[in-house]
């Protein structure tokens, strides 16, 4: 069963759909791509409202979602994509940004270089046994996601860094990280105006060939075990 992992899919959030009719069309397409189950991950940033605002509006978006939902859909999880700051480490509630049902949180790191504290509030979130996954390891320095292997952290990789001729060195490097078992997921994060969707998943199962496919669908299983499946 292939899961996508990093669905910024909701509408209103940052790299989401345009609107919700948007937003059921790409789950729609991700079914016909192949796509068995998919997390929806809109983004959070602590700086920007509190963990309640953030749940309650994510929950508004849910629902109008439900009324444009697609007969034939991928099951659906629901989480979200934590922005990580130094405000993590004195957020309660933090357990509620995990994909629901589990221990898994997934993270997304700033951009520029990365300091200290950083490591020390993934460090306070693992210390309470929260499974934080970096989300778009692709877009970082290959130096730093090695730290964060070397630390023990797993990754989700875009599924748009395997293709394309300017990506074959990324590529071999992620290839070689799914076979190593640092990258754990795949997710599918397109542009929200991306109507080429079940053309570059092809590619992408094509490109990872049928043992990795296999071995990042046990992988994303295991992260998602007790999840909470929010459509029938």
């Amino acid at each position: 069963m292939f899961i996508d992992l990093g669905g910024n899919l909701l509408p209103a959030f940052a790299e989401g759909s345009r609107d919700v009719k948007a937003c059921a069309e790409r789950i729609s397409a991700l079914y016909n791509a192949g796509v068995d189950a998919a997390v929806l991950t809109p983004r959070y940033y602590p700086a920007k409202r509190s963990v309640e605002d953030f749940l309650n509006f994510r929950e508004s978006m849910l629902l109008s979602l439900s009324y444009h939902m697609p007969e034939m859909c991928p099951a659906l999880y629901l989480g979200c994509e934590v922005y990580v700051d130094e405000r993590l480490k004195y957020i309660p509630t933090i357990d509620e940004l995990t994909v629901l049902g589990t221990r898994t949180l997934i993270a997304y790191m700033p951009e520029g270089e990365w300091d200290g504290s950083l490591i020390d509030t993934l460090e306070t979130l693992r210390a309470v046994g929260i499974e934080v996954l970096i989300a778009h390891i692709d877009r970082y320095p290959e130096s730093y996601a090695e730290d964060l292997f070397k630390c023990g952290y797993r990754a989700i990789a875009d599924a748009s860094a395997f293709i394309g001729m300017a990506n074959l060195r990324r590529r071999k490097k992620l290839l070689s990280w799914i076979d190593e078992g640092h990258v754990a997921g795949i997710g599918t994060g397109f542009d929200p105006d991306e109507k080429r969707v079940e053309e570059i998943m092809a590619k992408v199962f094509d490109i990872l060939g049928e043992e990795r496919v296999e071995k990042i669908a046990e992988s994303s299983a295991r992260l998602l075990a007790g999840a909470v499946q929010i459509t029938n």
